[in-house]
């Protein structure tokens, strides 16, 4: 029989198979390429510090959390995590060397006290992306608890100034693009990278068309 994955044959002594909610989930694969598969997402269990790991041979969650890619193009894109026994309650981005660290770890602080408090089962799941310094950052909970766990998350979120914009700006536009994006659509009331992604998604194909429109419009009036 041959490894799934690498293709060599393998000894009946070294034949494992890909374990539940994994890509090669019951597919032949060899020893090295069962414990050598590269993690995609990692959970961590309450205050546990031990890492539950998810790759595309192995699952240490037993099913419990399962990932899987999403494309954003071609080359790029990120790995999402899903449950059945866990409700999301929140989601975010984890950028190396940007501000928004301190803030983001300070909310992680927060909202595990707050959960251990009120004896909240909760689950912290990181997953990979195309991007070495960007990667995600999910808080799930037991989904009896979960609406218990939405207020404490928007109570978390106010005592360490979550919704600030700051937080979300040159990530994917600079301040200089991000103004004028702002300044084309005011209607959108653009603020963040996120509002000039969103609005990018919702004109699609026409992105283009629609930003050389404006831009020639706001020529124009500046001409009069």
């Amino acid at each position: 029989m041959k490894c799934s994955i690498c293709e060599e044959e393998i000894d009946e002594t070294e034949l494992y198979t890909g374990d539940e909610a994994t890509y090669y989930e019951g597919k032949p694969v060899c020893e090295t390429c069962y414990y050598e598969d590269e993690p995609v997402a990692t959970v961590y269990l309450n205050r546990d510090d031990y890492p539950h790991i998810i790759s595309y041979t192995r699952n240490e969650t037993e099913g419990a959390f399962r990932a899987k890619w999403h494309s954003t193009d071609p080359w790029r894109g990120y790995y999402e995590t899903e449950s059945d026994k866990y409700a999301l309650v929140n989601t975010a981005e984890l950028l190396a060397w940007h501000e928004s660290e301190k803030m983001l770890k300070a909310f992680d602080e927060t909202i595990r006290e707050l959960f251990d408090k009120q004896s909240i089962d909760y689950a912290r799941v990181f997953a990979r992306s195309s991007n070495v310094f960007y990667q995600n950052y999910d808080l799930y909970v037991n989904k009896d608890q979960s609406l218990l766990a939405r207020l404490l998350v928007v109570k978390a979120k106010s005592e360490v100034d979550y919704g600030n914009p700051k937080w979300y700006r040159n990530i994917v536009f600079d301040d200089e693009a991000l103004t004028k994006i702002a300044e084309l659509f005011p209607e959108k009331n653009i603020q963040t990278d996120h509002d000039a992604v969103e609005l990018i998604q919702e004109l699609g194909d026409n992105t283009l068309i629609e930003l050389q429109k404006r831009m020639k419009e706001k020529q124009g009036a500046s001409t009069d």
